[in-house]
């Protein structure tokens, strides 16, 4: 039987990616921080274990053990995030450097524990990467910062596997049913101040996105519709029409013209 790796399984696309591949005949083990959620996810056969991604001796420990009691590790997901919004001078340097702790350097640190294991099953990395890594929006400067950094780091990681038959991929989804507006973190000055029309603004925009967002299991679908490429498999996968719309129009547009439509979506700038 297959071994998968999922971090952030206490709610949203963790849980739901791990609870489908459990139902698919996989062997899950899945991450957990704290406490919530550990009988939903093990009553859907996942196996739980709490995990601080931020903790690389913890996650070097983690991936060893759940190689050695499986005999192998065939699957890593590297979901485990968290989000920030405020403009850049409304949040602190602590609340940026922990949001680059958890979305880079964990994804980091759990992929370089788990390598080793990957290569001697010619297994697969699957990175939940999002929109915000190919396109920034005011608010989100140090969200946007860390999911860029993913897909720079993952892109020069694709090449360095060529030759070692370890597949990765980015899932890239847009705003998706998780409750992510709700618990992300905010800047202590946000809203107020010299940004403070800005702030608001955006605010108005994300709870519009948030009620237009797709369900979780779009992701789940891009996940397992993954997992069933031969190698290599597809590098970027984009979840949603209104993503894969954005995405495009970041393409082709130019800088001037797309930094003119966000002026006019926020209704500020000339």
């Amino acid at each position: 039987m297959k071994v998968a790796l999922v971090t952030g399984c206490s709610r949203g696309i963790g849980r739901d990616v791990a609870t489908r591949l459990a139902g698919e005949g996989w062997r899950v083990v899945g991450t957990l921080r704290g406490a919530s959620e550990r009988e939903a996810l093990a009553a859907a056969g996942v196996e739980v274990v709490r995990l601080d991604v931020t903790d690389p001796a913890a996650v070097a420990r983690v991936v060893h053990d759940v190689a050695e009691r499986h005999g192998r590790l065939d699957l890593l997901i590297a979901n485990a995030g968290v989000g920030l919004f405020g403009c850049f001078e409304d949040v602190d340097p602590e609340q940026v450097r922990g949001v680059f702790e958890v979305n880079f350097f964990g994804v980091l640190a759990c992929t370089r524990a788990a390598l080793p294991h990957l290569r001697a099953s010619r297994g697969r990395i699957v990175v939940i990467s999002s929109i915000a890594g190919r396109r920034s929006a005011p608010g989100s400067s140090a969200y946007n910062a860390s999911k860029f950094a993913v897909e720079g780091w993952a892109e020069a990681l694709r090449h360095e596997l060529a030759e070692t038959h370890v597949g990765l991929t980015l899932v890239q989804p847009g705003p998706v049913a998780t409750g992510f507006f709700t618990h992300r973190s905010e800047g202590p000055r946000a809203g107020r101040g010299t940004y403070g029309a800005i702030t608001q603004r955006v605010r108005e925009l994300q709870d519009q996105a948030a009620r237009q967002a797709a369900d979780v299991s779009t992701v789940s679908d891009a996940v397992v519709a993954t997992l069933a490429e031969k190698h290599p498999p597809p590098f970027r996968v984009a979840v949603g029409a209104s993503t894969s719309a954005q995405l495009t129009v970041v393409k082709v547009l130019p800088w001037i013209l797309w930094e003119k439509l966000v002026a006019w979506k926020i209704g500020v700038g000339s």
